[in-house]
Parts: structure tokens; C-alpha cells; sequence
């Protein structure tokens, strides 16, 4: 049996305006959202996006 493994990043977005735009660029290069999180307050709003592709040898 063969183990996946998988390789991550996290990307930090400071306007979700920009969400969607960054979550296509990154599916175009065979990523896959794994998690999504917002962090701030009601003024300043940070959006991380930690995204995971499965590794292929």
C-alpha cells in the first residue's frame, strides 16, 4: 500500500476581494484548499488561506 503524502502552503490575503482571485491561481497550479481562516478585528481583517497538494515522486 502506498502512503500519501502532502505538501502545504499557507497564503495570507489582506482584502477578501482577493479571495477568489488567489483560490483560481492557485487550483490552476493543481493546489486544493485545505483551510480557510480569518483573523483581526472589525477594521483590519486578515485572510489565510492554507492550501495542500498531494506530492507526487
Amino acid at each position: 500500500m502506498k502512503d500519501i503524502e502532502f505538501e502545504y502552503v499557507c497564503v495570507q490575503v489582506n482584502h477578501h476581494k482577493n479571495i477568489a482571485r488567489v483560490i483560481a491561481e492557485y487550483q490552476k497550479e493543481g493546489w486544493q484548499l485545505h483551510t480557510y481562516s480569518a483573523a483581526g478585528d472589525p477594521n483590519w481583517v486578515n485572510h489565510y488561506l492554507l492550501f495542500q497538494r498531494e506530492i507526487t515522486w
